[in-house]
Order: structure tokens, then sequence, then C-alpha cells
């Protein structure tokens, strides 16, 4: 006997914190990216802006982090730009961390 395909037409939303994590740490990817194209061009001689710029992508990319982590709190969701913001907010943070450590050497 054959098994009969069943089929689930119920609609399952994304977390408004999953919305806010993938959101948020692909700024700060965006960030990180376009701070080291410019630094790179400007060969190491940028001001004091830059700088300014990476604090704001190190910070939200803990945000995107944080969004992350509560998106997944939420009931009959789905999870997938909490995974999205979650995995692309701590790559950000490793690229930030390399970053910072590289500057203090």
């Amino acid at each position: 006997m054959a098994k009969k395909q069943v089929y689930s037409f119920a609609e399952k939303k994304y977390s408004v914190n999953g919305i806010a994590s993938a959101a948020l740490s692909l700024i700060s990817i965006v960030l990180l990216v376009g701070l080291l194209l410019i630094s790179f061009l400007m060969k190491g001689r940028a001001n004091a802006w830059i700088g300014a710029l990476g604090f704001t992508g190190i910070v939200t990319a803990c945000c995107g982090l944080r969004y992350g982590f509560a998106g997944f709190k939420d009931e009959c969701r789905s999870y997938f730009c909490s995974k999205l913001g979650t995995v692309t907010g701590m790559v950000s943070l490793v690229g930030w961390f390399f970053i910072v450590c590289l500057g203090l050497a």
C-alpha cells in the first residue's frame, strides 16, 4: 500500500527578531568589507572616522547576534533569518576581532 502525500499549507512567518538579526549582521559584513577596501585604497592612512565606523560595525554585529538568539525563542516561526543572522553575525565578529588584533600588534 502506497503512502499518501501530506501537504501542509500552514504559513510560517519570519520572526521579527530574526529579520532584524539578518539585517544587522549583513550591515556589519558590508561595513567590514567596505572599510577594508577604503583602508586598502588609502594605503592605511585613513582618518579617525574609519575607526568610528568600525566600532559601529562591531556593535551592529553584537546586536545581530543578540537578536538572532532572541529569534529562536519565538514559536511557530521560520528560523531561517535567525540562523542566517546568527551565522553572519559570528563571522562578522570574528573578522572584526581579527582586524582589531592586527591593529593592536
